[in-house]
């Protein structure tokens, strides 16, 4: 089944006919900026040749010039210098190279000096006065009274030729001093002219090969359209009339120009136009093409859009988009519904922190001990993290909320947000259980082997009475023979001194064991719910004079003071748990007390009675206050260490007391002491039932 793809509606037409112009009127300005460029960069490149011939052309001609200067001087100061002494001197410039013909000296303008002579013998005396050809250039070049140069002419000795001149003055009179000689006391020597080869000057200049591909013109700046020798020229004098390029040379002698342009004139248009044409025709197409597909995949990708969030509404999760700067992309009603977050909130590009500070001011999220504003930077903080973030909220109706963010390469991220509420509790109580079971066995295996390690023990030594120290005594003289009767009296009163004082380790051990076996059989009673508790009007009396008598003696002992003040009657209670409970936390007290005082005072207030346990121990730490009730719970220190017990006697007073309707509490200040304080009903209340089972 074929499937056919729409690029959309009317906008779609108007953008292709918008873009069709739009790309029209770029092709036409390219061409012309294409016309255009290749027009400057023909004429940057001309221009870059033609100062590369300017550059050649002038150091040709400063090179000679100096040569031409040095000899000038050196004739004006050896007037009569001999052809040897010339030819000597000539040969001594480094500047005069193959391109020189020959240099000649025309002392009163007639050749006299040449060098080489043999192949410039022609040129020799020739008188310029008579040579009508090159005396009006030796004429200019006195007026202007500095050197010239001239050409191309045809020599007298064969072939064209540069002429460069300079005239030669006789030595200042002897009368003038230096800074007073000037041109109307100096005395014409005569002059002295280099020649150059025309066409070695071309070649050397660059000129003979740039002409391949220019149409070039040089000539003085000032200088009319002439063929006279007089001047040097090259080239087409037409050029003087028509857009070329141009450049000065710069001589201390003379202005000139170089004038230049492309062999045949500036080209129209570049000799590759037609097929950068094509090319831009070729882009042109391919625009519109690319437009084309563009516009089918705008409108693939509004499908993929709607399919996806079809999928992302059919989550049973939450799902939320952010881009990178943690604007809302996009979201469904599961987000909205676990967070109740408004309608309006949740368009587009809402920042991430107005939704976090809409959910803290509807109390959605708890901020603990922080400030609002405080636990707002925390949490941008945290959400700022770059790396995968997996978190539980704790909303403040008790929601667990599994929030997973993972970001996407372009800095955006997604976030899934799964309820797992009843997952958490459940995972809380069976860590709760582990850590319980775990704490149960290692205090019963601690509290249980030590009872039981002392009853084998003592059992071993009843076993071995013959062992005793005692009996050992006693049967030690009566193998002797020489015991007596009141000796033998005193070590037999010694070995049962011996057997009770066992015999007690072993009652006190064995009752130590009951107890840690009774509280485990109170705590299992307890959380199945098969404890019974059974008050009624009982005298305060009763409960309290047990418990004093048992333990004012173990008070006795530790040397500490043992007060009680009774000032109730009569509670409301169970009086063997009432008892029990009194016992656990008198026993407390005493055992954690070294020095001071333990005092038990008993008071009605209201329609409850209580009971105060007060003592001068070291004190509980506020942080622990409370864990102190949990099952198997012990505050991590010396005297705990030294005390020892189970952990389950003030969990299973506090069970105790609430299943008789009242509740046991503490206040305690580090370094000063205790009071626990155990209230109990004064009467039984007509509506109550006796509380569910709980341990911890």
């Amino acid at each position: 089944m074929s499937k056919r793809t729409h690029i959309g509606g009317a906008w779609a037409l108007f953008a292709f006919f918008s873009a069709t112009i739009i790309i029209t009127y770029a092709a036409d300005r390219i061409d012309r900026l294409l016309s255009d460029t290749f027009t400057y960069e023909l004429r940057a490149k001309s221009h870059l040749e033609m100062l590369v011939i300017r550059e050649n052309f002038e150091q040709i001609i400063h090179e000679k010039m100096l040569a031409l200067r040095e000899l000038a001087v050196f004739l004006g100061e050896n007037p009569f210098a001999t052809q040897k002494d010339f030819s000597l001197r000539v040969q001594n410039i480094r500047e005069l190279d193959d391109m020189v013909i020959n240099v000649a000296a025309a002392p009163d303008l007639v050749v006299r000096l040449i060098h080489p002579l043999e192949p410039n013998i022609g040129a020799f005396g020739l008188n310029y006065r008579t040579n009508e050809a090159q005396y009006p250039g030796i004429e200019r070049m006195l007026s202007v009274g500095t050197e010239l140069m001239a050409g191309p002419v045809d020599l007298v000795q064969g072939g064209q030729g540069v002429i460069l001149r300079a005239p030669v003055y006789w030595p200042a009179p002897d009368a003038v001093t230096e800074g007073e000689v000037n041109e109307s006391t100096r005395r014409l020597w005569g002059i002295v002219s280099l020649v150059l080869d025309y066409q070695e000057f071309l070649v050397e200049s660059g000129i003979r090969e740039a002409e391949e591909r220019y149409d070039m013109l040089i000539r003085p700046a000032d200088a009319q359209p002439t063929n006279d020798a007089l001047l040097f020229t090259y080239g087409d004098e037409t050029l003087r009339d028509v857009d070329t390029v141009k450049l000065e040379f710069d001589f201390f002698f003379e202005e000139w120009v170089l004038e230049a342009r492309t062999k045949g004139g500036w080209p129209k248009v570049a000799p590759d136009q037609w097929q950068k044409r094509a090319m831009i025709a070729i882009a042109g197409l391919m625009l519109l093409g690319t437009l084309l597909y563009v516009l089918q995949v705008s409108e693939r990708r509004k499908r993929a859009e709607a399919l996806l969030s079809s999928g992302i509404e059919a989550l049973n999760d939450g799902f939320v988009m952010f881009d990178a700067q943690d604007r809302l992309l996009l979201s469904n009603s599961k987000y909205k519904e676990m967070y109740d977050l408004p309608n309006e909130l949740l368009r587009r590009g809402t920042p991430f922190e107005v939704l976090l500070r809409s959910g803290v001011n509807s109390k959605q999220f708890p901020v603990g001990r922080f400030d609002e504003a405080e636990w707002i930077e925390r949490r941008l903080a945290v959400h700022r993290q770059s790396h995968t973030l997996e978190t539980e909220q704790h909303l403040a109706d008790g929601r667990v909320i599994k929030a997973s963010d993972r970001p996407l390469a372009d800095g955006s991220y997604v976030g899934l947000r799964v309820d797992v509420t009843e997952l958490s509790h459940a995972k809380d109580a069976a860590e709760a259980a582990s850590k319980a079971k775990t704490n149960f066995m290692g205090v019963l295996s601690h509290e249980l082997r030590t009872p039981l390690t002392v009853i084998m023990g003592v059992a071993q030594l009843s076993r071995n009475a013959r062992m005793l120290s005692a009996s050992k005594a006693l049967l030690k003289g009566y193998e002797a023979g020489d015991i007596s009767p009141s000796e033998a009296k005193r070590l037999l009163d010694q070995m049962y001194d011996q057997l009770s004082d066992l015999m007690n380790r072993l009652v006190q051990s064995g009752d130590h064991l009951l107890h840690l076996i009774n509280e485990i059989l109170d705590v299992a009673k307890i959380e199945s719910g098969s404890l019974v508790i059974e008050p009624t009007h009982c005298a305060v009396q009763d409960i309290v004079d047990p418990v004093i008598e048992q333990l004012n003696t173990l008070s006795s002992k530790k040397g500490l003071a043992f007060d009680v003040i009774q000032e109730a009657d009569v509670v409301f209670a169970d009086k063997f748990r009432a008892r029990q409970i009194l016992f656990n936390l008198i026993g407390n007290a005493i055992k954690f007390t070294d020095t001071g005082f333990v005092r038990l005072v008993v008071k009605p207030v209201g329609d409850v009675v209580k009971f105060e346990v007060h003592d001068s121990g070291a004190g509980i730490a506020e942080a622990e206050l409370q864990s102190i009730f949990e099952v198997f719970y012990q505050v991590d220190s010396s005297a705990t260490r030294r005390a020892g017990g189970t952990g389950m006697g003030l969990a299973i007073s506090r069970s105790l007391a609430e299943m008789q309707g009242g509740d046991l509490s503490v206040s305690s200040v580090v370094g000063q002491g205790s009071c626990f304080t155990l209230t109990l009903p004064i009467n039984a209340d007509p509506n109550a039932s006796q509380p569910a089972a709980k341990v911890g």
